[in-house]
Order: C-alpha cells, then sequence, then structure tokens
C-alpha cells in the first residue's frame, strides 16, 4: 500500500498516518511535484547564543534559560508547509534558573561549568523463570549537569556480580516518554522521592548529596529527607554464602610490630645481687638487668670487681624472655610454637593424588603457653627467679623510675642497702713509677691486660682545631755566630697541645730552611724519673713573649707574635695570664711599693714636655721596667703598650674622588640622566610614601638591576659610605641625592683618566694606620692609681703663681687670662712661645687629587706616587705635609 498524496490534495487522519507500521510501501512522500528542496535556515537563540537554526525562533527571558517555542511558522523543504502529522522539532526546553539582582548575565554553560548534582537512584529488574529470585534492584547514581541539562547514569560496580554493570545510560539529554515529544527532562524533574522514566527504566530517587540539596533550596524546592536504598535479596546470600566459610572465632594474631614500634628504644635498668655465700665457694656477685619494652626480653650484665677471679664476659646472660617458672627448659619438637596446626584429614605429608588437609587450631585446645616475666614483675626489692638463681632487685635509673610512676604510678623508689663488707672501698693502685721512657698508651696497657688506645678529648680538638698561636723564636745564648741569625717559627696547636717548630731562611747561612722539629707534645725539662715523678708538657700558660722554653735540648727564647696570636691571648685570657691586662695592673701596683701617686705621675710627666698625656712607646717601656725594678715580663709590658695605645679616629671618605671616578665611569659608557631617570623610576617604585629615601640593600639592588657600569667594589663602597640625613634614624639613603651625586651633566665634577678597580679603591678608602708609636699614660695612671687624678699642672713653671697654658707651662702676657707676664730666661731657652699645636695622628694622610683645569691635576700630599703619572713625589705637591710633634723623641713622625 502505497499513499503518493499530499496534504495539499486531501487532508488524511493524523492517528490513521501514526498507526501504520513503519515498513516499506507503508511511508509517505512528502515532497512529490516539489521543485525547491532548500531547507530553510532562520536565526534562533540557544542557551542565550544566537545561532541558525532548522527549528522555531526562541526569545530569551528575563533569566538563564530559553522561552517556550513559537507557532510554527517557518515553511518546509521548497517553502510547503509540513503536514500536521509531520514530527515536529521543537527547540531545546532547558532550565531556568532565577536571576538575583545584582548578578551578572554569564551564559548557563559558562556559569555552572563543573557543577553537577547528585542523586542516589535505583531501579527493579524482574527476573522471570527463576526460582531463587523474582526481581533484582540496582542500585544506581544519576547525574545532572548543570551547564547543559545532560544526565549520566552509573551503576557501583559489585565483587563477581555476574552482570554488566559500569555506565548505564551514557551523559546526553534525554527526552522525556511519551505523549511530551520533543521536550527533555530538566532540573524540575528530579528531587528525592520522584520517579522518573529514563529509556522505559523507572527510576526511583532515594537521596541526594549536600551540594545539590543546597543547591536546590536555594531554588526555593523543597527537598524531602534520604531514604535507605533497598539491598538486592541475591547480593546478600551470595555475601552470606561468603562470610559462612570464615571460622566464627577470628584467627589468633600475635602483636608484635605495635610494641616494637612504641618501645624500640625504651630500656628498664636495674641494679641486683645474687648472694649465693651460702653455698661452697659462693660470693656475693652484683648484676645489672636491661629490661627491652620493645619485646619483652631481659638480658643480665655482671659488675666485676677488680681482681675478682670471674672471666670478664661481656655478658651473663644474653637477651631472651625469661620465665618465671623454669620448669621443662627443654621441650618436644614443635611443642613451644606461637600456632598450633590439626591436620583435618589426609596423611601427614600427602601423596600426588591425595593431598593432605591442615588448619589452625584457634581454639588453643593444645597451647602450652608458659609465664615470662613482664614489666610490672619488676619493682625494688623484688627476686626474679633466673633459672633457680634468686636476683634481687636493689635500684634503678631516672628513666625506670619515670616509667612507673607514669604507667603505674609508683612513687617509692628508696633503694636496698646492700651489706657493708660488700661496700667497703678498695683502695686503687698506683701506677708505676716514671723512668723516662713511654708515653700514656703505655699506662693504658699497664690499667688493663687487653690493649686499649688513650682515649683523645675529641671535644677540644673540635673546639680549637684552627686555633694555632705563632711565635717568632731565636736561640738563647748562642754561642757560634750563625746560631744567633737563626730565626725560627714556634707553632703551638692548642687543639692536643703540639708543638712545631720550623726555621726560616736565612741568606748566606749555609742552613736550609724547613721542619726543625715536627709536630708532637714537648716534655718540660726537670723532671725526674728517678725519683717517680710525672713528666710534665708545654701548656698554653708557658708561652708568652720573652719567655725561654727548652724543646729537647735546645733553649728558645721568644722575641715576638703575631697580631693573631696576640689578639687570641688577649680574648683567651683565663688560658695567657701574661696576656691578662687586670694581673698585669694588679703587678704594676704591687711593683710601686712605698711610692706616691704623685711621684709616679711626676715620673710621667717629666717625659711629657707638651702635657698632651701621650707619651713614645720606648720611654713608656723603659719607665715600666725602671718603676717595677724588671718585675714585668716582655709580654707584659706588650701588653700594657697594647692597651693604653694612643688612638685617633680614622680619615673620613673622599666623596670628591668618589664622584668624579664614577661620573667618569658613567660618562665614558654613555649612561646619561635618561637611564638615571628610569633608575629613580624603580626606586619611586619602592618608596610608596613618597618620603625620598630607601634602604641600603633596596639601593643597591636597584643600581645593580640598571647595570650601573661601575666596579662592584666601587658601587658596593659607593652605596655603603654614602651620607644618611640626619633625622633618619634606620640609616637610610636619599634617593634623589644619591642620584644627582651620579649626574655628569648637570652636576658634572671633573674628568679623570679611566683607571684600574685596584687604583681607584686605592684612591677611595681611608688608609691603614701605621704601627703604634705612642702611649696614652693618663689613663695607664687612672687605671693603675684611681685615686690620684691626672691633670695637667695647675700654675706657670715660672712664677708658680699664674695660670699655666693648656698646652705649654707659659704663656706670653695677656691682661684677659691673667698668664705670666714675665716668663724666666731658662723657660724662654727650653721652649718656644706657644701656637698652635696640631693634634697627636697615627693615620697617614689619604690620597686626594687637587683637579686644575680639565684632566691635570697635582699630586695629593702624602703621596708617593701619583696613579695617574701627573705627580712623581711629594715635591710636585704645593700644599705642606701634614706632621705632628712628639715631644719625648724631639722628631716629626
Amino acid at each position: 500500500m502505497n499513499f503518493q498524496t499530499t496534504y495539499q490534495g486531501g487532508q488524511l487522519d493524523r492517528a490513521l498516518a501514526k498507526s501504520l507500521p513503519c515498513l516499506p510501501g507503508y511511508s509517505f512522500n512528502l515532497n512529490v511535484g516539489a521543485d525547491r528542496f532548500q531547507r530553510p535556515g532562520h536565526w534562533g537563540f540557544n542557551q542565550d547564543v544566537r545561532i541558525i537554526s532548522e527549528v522555531e525562533g526562541y526569545r530569551p527571558r528575563a533569566g538563564i534559560g530559553l522561552d517556550t517555542p513559537e507557532p510554527r511558522t517557518r515553511p518546509g523543504i521548497g517553502g510547503i508547509l509540513p503536514p500536521p502529522w509531520a514530527p515536529v522539532r521543537t527547540g531545546p526546553d532547558h532550565s531556568v534558573f532565577p536571576r538575583g539582582h545584582g548578578m551578572s548575565r554569564k551564559p548557563t554553560w559558562l556559569e555552572f561549568d563543573k557543577k553537577v548534582l547528585t542523586f542516589d537512584t535505583y531501579y527493579q529488574e524482574p527476573i522471570p523463570e527463576s526460582g531463587m529470585e523474582n526481581y533484582r534492584i540496582h542500585q544506581c547514581k544519576l547525574y545532572f549537569f548543570l551547564e547543559d541539562d545532560t544526565v549520566q547514569v552509573i551503576e557501583p560496580k559489585t565483587h563477581n556480580s555476574g552482570i554488566p554493570q559500569g555506565q548505564i545510560v551514557r551523559r546526553h539529554r534525554i527526552p522525556l516518554p511519551s505523549p511530551c515529544e520533543g521536550q527533555y527532562f530538566t532540573l524540575e524533574h528530579f528531587n528525592v522521592g520522584c520517579e522518573v522514566t529514563l529509556y522505559g527504566k523507572v527510576f526511583f530517587i532515594c537521596g541526594c548529596d549536600g551540594f545539590t540539596r543546597k543547591f536546590l533550596n536555594r531554588l526555593g524546592i523543597s527537598v524531602p529527607h534520604n531514604m535507605e536504598l533497598p539491598v538486592d535479596p541475591a547480593t546478600e546470600k551470595l555475601v552470606d554464602r561468603k562470610t559462612s566459610q570464615f571460622a566464627r572465632k577470628p584467627h589468633h594474631v600475635v602483636d608484635t610490630r605495635g610494641p616494637f614500634i612504641r618501645h624500640s628504644d625504651h630500656v628498664l635498668r636495674f641494679w641486683s645481687y645474687w648472694d649465693d655465700r651460702c653455698k661452697l665457694y659462693g660470693d656475693l656477685r652484683q648484676f645489672i638487668i636491661h629490661y627491652f619494652l620493645g619485646d619483652d626480653t631481659m638480658e643480665i650484665r655482671e659488675i666485676l670487681r677488680p681482681n675478682s677471679g670471674y672471666e670478664a664476659y661481656p655478658l651473663f646472660l644474653r637477651r631472651s624472655k625469661i620465665p618465671k617458672n623454669p620448669e621443662n627448659l627443654v621441650g618436644l619438637p614443635g611443642e613451644k610454637t606461637p600456632l598450633t596446626i590439626l591436620n583435618v584429614f589426609g596423611s601427614m605429608y600427602g601423596t600426588k593424588n591425595k593431598k593432605a588437609h591442615f588448619m589452625v587450631d584457634n581454639l588453643g585446645s593444645s597451647s602450652n603457653d608458659s609465664d615470662f616475666y613482664k614489666d610490672n614483675d619488676l619493682s625494688i626489692g623484688a627476686v626474679l627467679n633466673v633459672y633457680g638463681r634468686p636476683f634481687i632487685l636493689t635500684t634503678c635509673d631516672e628513666f625506670t623510675k619515670q616509667y612507673y610512676k607514669d604507667r603505674y604510678q609508683v612513687e617509692d623508689f628508696t633503694p636496698l642497702q646492700l651489706n657493708e663488707a660488700l661496700e667497703r672501698e678498695i683502695p686503687a693502685p698506683k701506677p708505676p713509677p716514671y723512668l723516662g721512657w713511654g708515653q700514656e698508651d703505655d699506662l693504658g696497657m699497664w690499667k688493663s691486660l687487653e690493649m686499649k688506645a688513650h682515649v683523645k678529648d675529641y671535644r677540644k680538638q673540635a673546639e680549637f682545631e684552627k686555633d694555632i698561636i705563632r711565635f717568632e723564636a731565636k736561640f738563647h745564648n748562642a754561642l757560634q755566630g750563625v746560631n744567633k741569625s737563626r730565626r725560627f717559627v714556634i707553632n703551638y696547636y692548642m687543639s692536643d697541645d703540639t708543638i712545631q717548630v720550623f726555621e726560616k731562611e736565612h741568606p748566606n747561612s749555609g742552613l736550609p730552611k724547613g721542619n726543625f722539629l715536627l709536630r708532637n707534645r714537648v716534655k718540660k725539662p726537670g723532671h725526674q724519673p728517678e725519683i717517680g715523678n710525672d713528666p710534665e708538657f708545654y701548656a698554653p700558660k708557658d708561652l708568652y713573649v720573652g719567655n725561654i722554653i727548652n724543646i729537647n735540648g735546645y733553649s728558645f727564647q721568644l722575641i715576638d707574635a703575631d697580631e693573631f696570636s696576640l689578639c687570641y691571648m688577649e680574648a683567651n685570657k683565663h688560658l695567657f695570664p701574661h696576656a691578662n691586662i687586670c694581673v698585669c695592673l694588679e703587678k704594676f701596683r704591687e711593683a710601686i711599693g712605698p711610692l706616691q701617686g704623685e711621684d709616679v705621675l711626676k715620673c710621667f710627666s717629666e717625659h711629657d714636655t707638651c702635657l698632651q698625656g701621650v707619651m713614645d712607646t720606648r720611654n713608656f717601656r723603659s719607665l715600666l721596667l725602671q718603676i717595677s725594678k724588671c718585675g714585668l715580663s716582655e709580654h707584659e709590658l706588650l701588653t700594657l703598650t697594647r692597651c693604653y695605645a694612643a688612638k685617633s679616629e680614622p680619615p673620613g671618605t673622599d666623596f670628591q674622588t668618589l664622584q668624579a671616578v664614577a661620573q667618569t665611569e658613567l660618562r665614558r659608557f654613555h649612561f646619561d640622566r635618561t637611564l638615571l631617570a628610569r633608575v629613580e623610576y624603580t626606586l619611586r617604585y619602592h618608596d610608596p610614601c613618597r618620603t625620598g629615601r630607601v634602604d641600603r640593600e633596596t639601593l643597591r639592588a636597584t643600581l645593580k638591576g640598571a647595570k650601573l657600569p661601575l666596579f662592584k667594589e666601587l658601587l658596593d663602597y659607593m652605596v655603603d659610605k654614602f651620607p644618611a640625613p640626619d633625622d633618619d634614624l634606620c640609616n637610610r639613603v636619599d634617593y634623589c641625592q644619591f642620584l644627582k651625586f651620579l649626574d655628569w651633566e648637570m652636576n658634572a665634577a671633573p674628568i679623570t683618566k679611566p683607571a684600574a678597580n685596584q687604583c681607584v679603591m686605592k684612591w677611595v678608602e681611608p688608609k691603614p694606620p701605621m704601627k703604634i708609636l705612642c702611649v696614652n699614660y693618663r689613663a695607664f695612671l687612672d687605671d693603675v692609681c684611681p685615686n690620684i687624678k691626672c691633670s695637667l699642672p695647675a700654675v706657670c713653671c715660672c712664677c708658680n703663681e699664674n695660670k699655666a697654658c693648656p698646652q705649654h707651662p707659659r704663656q706670653t702676657e695677656d691682661e684677659n687670662t691673667n698668664y705670666c707676664p714675665q716668663p724666666d730666661q731658662k723657660c724662654n731657652q727650653q721652649m718656644e712661645p706657644c701656637g698652635p699645636q696640631e693634634p697627636v695622628t697615627v693615620y697617614v694622610q689619604p690620597c686626594s687629587i687637587t683637579y686644575t683645569e680639565g684632566n691635570q691635576h697635582k699630586c695629593a700630599p702624602g703621596a708617593q706616587k701619583c696613579f695617574a703619572n701627573q705627580g712623581e713625589n711629594n715635591e710636585d705637591c704645593g700644599e705642606p705635609i701634614p706632621t705632628f710633634s712628639c715631644a719625648p723623641c724631639g722628631g716629626t713622625n
């Protein structure tokens, strides 16, 4: 039957058209007689996005989602309207979500991306023609994806279920069942307690997760409480069948890992004794019992007394469990095992065709467990039966006491007192007399028959490993002329008190330089081995400048020490008494004796004609030796001189030279104001409060990041030494002034010649101090005689009436100052009238550059040779060289 008609020629009943089967010959061709076959395309909306669609257009609602489709106005193929019974393709009806006030108008696929509603569902599958079950329950998970209204159903897999499980319905939009053709499941169709039909399967929703419940409640949908999922009867039968095979009594397991992990390093220690004097040749013996909490084992060690007669075995009883009733110590094979094996049926060994079957005796009917000692059986005064020997516990250590306090709340730990005869002190044997040979290792052989190495002080070696003090020495009272000029370096190692002697090179002596004595401990002379005196070795207190030491028959006099050694001895004055300033001052006070403080002050003032409180080092040493009557050693004199040396402030930085060198380098690499402006912009970024100041580390990092063409040492020196503002307490730098300091266009400095980095740093850095030549004897006398105030003379030395000059005992005539108007002739002959006095300076004048025109400059005062080769020596400079006067020597330093 073939209908070749259209709806234009006649209308067929829609019910009749739908009732015909979908078989060949029963279909309707709606395009007969048509000459236009294009498919119409119209604009539509899909999730608020305009697209070209073949279905009717949609008008978007105020919320997120789509409206119902408009009436059918679009023609079919060729512009002809389709028949009424043709399937109507309507647009997807998505879920509608209300929009709150102020919410963003994002599309659904973006607003609800990766948001899924989860429901617990099940469906019932009928099982016909089965005597075991009539139906089967399938527990599933239903997922609803909010971004596109797709649905996915998954059934969790069950072990050995026998049915296909996993994904029941793949993720897609599921259409509603008849009669709602053309519509799809949306959010409103899912809730707890609802039934949904998906392709003929009825799913009952029993529950949901927390996110789903909260999301539906926010939309105004009431969600009932979750219900329990029904259990499948067949699955219960399988579980019962499997669990019925298990033993009714659980498997016997001995937990040994837990105690071992918790108490692997915990050991209880008890002291005990075993009194066996009631037997023949018995004795009272002491032991130490260790109880290991990790596995409840014990070991026993014996405390051997000197000359006890027993063998020195390391263990009296090895580590093992000790039974309380030691009976049947050697049992039958297999009698003492953690588990008992029962032979159910079959032969013991089994054959190829017939195997043996065994099982574990979980009831423990044949167990023969012996009772062992535990930690609760040990206490002070308890008696342990160690294989028939009674051991009485007397005391324990602190860890054991704390353990029993925390675990068993034991408070009484009073130790037991042994017999007085056992506690008598045995005099220690005296070592044999020293015969002049042998070392401490040989003494260890006398203490024990076993060879044992001498125990070193490793803590001392680690603490003083790198501490080495060095002295320069010479032969004392050398008879030959060659030996008088030989010089040695003596190294003393603080880590092990060893000495090494190294001979320095002496030209035209014929003697090679090198090791004079290898590193070892040196004995002091004078010990008498024949009377048993122990040898003495040189210690740190025996080494000081001026001392004479005898090393293997050679007498050395220590004449000097390096700076590190002097500072080290002064820092460790408890080891070096001659470097202790307090000891030196007390020794000088005792040497003064009946002398008065004024007499001592007069002795020092006679050598200070300028009365500045400073005198030459040689005069200071001679006065100390004269007053103390040579009671001070050479090292003590050196300690006093170093402590009261005249010091002055170091010279400041030559910023003029620093600016000239820095600007010359910036000019040479064309680092102009544009690049400095970028640096300023970066510094302003690090200064959000606009204070105009940054810390020095930020300034250094910014300049290095800007790749400033300066030497690294010069840049670090410039950042560290640049002066901070007076009102800044954080030592920050005013970066505006710093950049102005570097600006060679607006704040140009004289141009210098390029030089190496070492030369630049020599120009800029202050020179190191010279060797100290003067001593501040005022501070020394204030410490020695604190009751006597060391001050200048109060009257003139000429008339003994008028006021004296602060720098000179006499002064010219002046009515205002009331100084001596008529100084005597003696005073005029000794000194000239007072003038401006230069302060005592112990630093060399730092090198600077006096600029003229262009690149021309002159050598600075005090420079031996100019690095720019402009001035060859001091005579080329026009300025005078600053000097200072030293009254004792009368020269210019």
